[in-house]
């Protein structure tokens, strides 16, 4: 079932051969690779002692860093940059428990930049460490947070950027930080989002041209929405889902210059797409991925692929398959999508039948007139013809006198009926 919480990568090098890192219960991280026929091989153990607690990058150099918490809740880090697996501590637990510190990791060119969430006085804190060339630095307190749930990612130009939730004595903020370019500090807090109801599951993705889109979800009065802006213009929100329904977990994926947002329901994946940077979206549809969805985060290397990193529903289906990279199956959605769907098509289809039956009804009314003025023209018909037969059956019944006289048969001597019956004449004698 689709959990951001238990999320697993699928990295894909510049050769394009795809990786696949998650969390094993008993063998801890483990990294295995996709063959040319696609099936993965045994899976190689990165460090026995992590918990499901990790985040991945490939870098533009095809160089694995990871992320991870291990089992007495220290932060540790490790890559493959001299050819080898390494691992770093950095930062030391307290106490010697794990627990969630919804961890995540950006790599530069020069630079790792770890997030993590700690807890301090009841609150949390959004905390962020880095690496610059081997040196790692001091533990920076961002902000306190009453949501552990934030987003942290890079745009095209290198710089890092973090989402986050925080509230004060009378509304909930969605929070917007840019990070210095020498990773001190981070930018004044920009609100680009207040509400009194609460907000959760953030989700955001920066595209090709440089636009970062953000989704997230409000809930309150017993109803749930999920609201969509664009940074280039926080003041306007668009709201792509909202019911009393529990909408399920929300997210963002841009993939060919495509922005598609989709919510996903126990095994079931609805879907809205924008093709002009988030201006317009179509009606939610269903994608049809199959059974057995997961959560992956998904970034590629590879120069045939426009996918910028972000989380994303997939399963194991021959390897492993993504939702929204099949043209062909979200054309398919659309052309056997009936127009009933939402409720102006529901009004645009009703009215369509009224007309249907309009012309139905004046094409049978038409039908009628032609069958009344055929029958009209049959009863004058028949009257015409019964006073004709009238006229012809009185002048064969009487006839003029003139002609009477004509056609009076001759008379035959002796008894008629005798002559009948013997055959003979009898003359009478006069």
């Amino acid at each position: 079932m689709y959990n951001p919480e238990y999320r697993q990568y699928i990295l894909k090098n510049s050769l394009g051969i795809s990786y696949h890192v998650y969390f094993e219960e008993g063998r801890g991280l483990c990294i295995r690779m996709l063959s040319d026929s696609r099936i993965w091989s045994r899976g190689y153990v990165l460090d026995k002692s992590a918990i499901n607690d990790f985040s991945v990058i490939l870098d533009k150099n095809d160089i694995f860093h990871f992320f991870y918490q291990t089992r007495d809740g220290n932060l540790m880090y490790g890559h493959g940059m001299h050819g080898q697996i390494e691992t770093r501590p950095v930062l030391n637990s307290r106490e010697p428990v794990p627990w969630p510190k919804h961890i995540s990791l950006l790599v530069l060119d020069n630079a790792s930049v770890f997030f993590y969430v700690l807890r301090h006085q009841n609150r949390h804190i959004i905390s962020m460490q880095s690496v610059i060339e081997g040196k790692l630095s001091r533990p920076i307190a961002i902000d306190y947070t009453d949501n552990t749930c934030y987003c942290s990612f890079c745009d095209g130009n290198g710089k890092c950027h973090l989402i986050y939730i925080t509230s004060d004595n009378s509304k909930n903020h969605l929070v917007h930080k840019v990070l210095n370019d020498d990773f001190s500090a981070f930018s004044i807090s920009e609100r680009i989002f207040s509400t009194e109801r609460k907000i959760n599951r953030v989700s955001a993705v920066c595209t090709e041209a440089g636009k970062i889109h953000v989704v997230f979800e409000t809930h309150g009065n017993e109803l749930f929405e999920i609201l969509y802006l664009n940074l280039s213009n926080p003041e306007k929100t668009e709201t792509l889902y909202k019911s009393r329904e529990v909408p399920g977990c929300p997210g963002l994926v841009s993939n060919g210059g495509m922005l598609y947002f989709f919510r996903t329901l126990n095994e079931d994946i609805f879907f809205r797409c924008s093709e002009n940077n988030g201006l317009s979206w179509s009606d939610e549809a269903q994608y049809p991925l199959g059974g057995n969805i997961v959560c992956f985060f998904y970034m590629s290397n590879s120069r045939d692929e426009n996918v910028f990193p972000g989380e994303i529903p997939g399963n194991f289906t021959r390897g492993y398959q993504l939702a929204f990279f099949s043209e062909e199956k979200i054309k398919s959605v659309y052309e056997r999508k009936t127009p009933s769907s939402t409720e102006n098509d529901l009004l645009s289809e009703l009215e369509r039948k009224i007309k249907q039956l309009q012309n139905q009804t004046d094409n049978i009314q038409k039908e009628f007139t032609k069958l009344w003025l055929t029958q009209k023209n049959f009863e004058r018909r028949l009257e015409y013809l019964n006073r004709l037969y009238e006229e012809i059956h009185n002048m064969f019944q009487y006839p003029p006198a003139a002609e009477s006289n004509k056609n009076t048969p001759p008379e035959f001597p002796g008894n008629i009926q005798e002559t009948a019956q013997t055959g003979e004449i009898n003359h009478e004698e006069e």
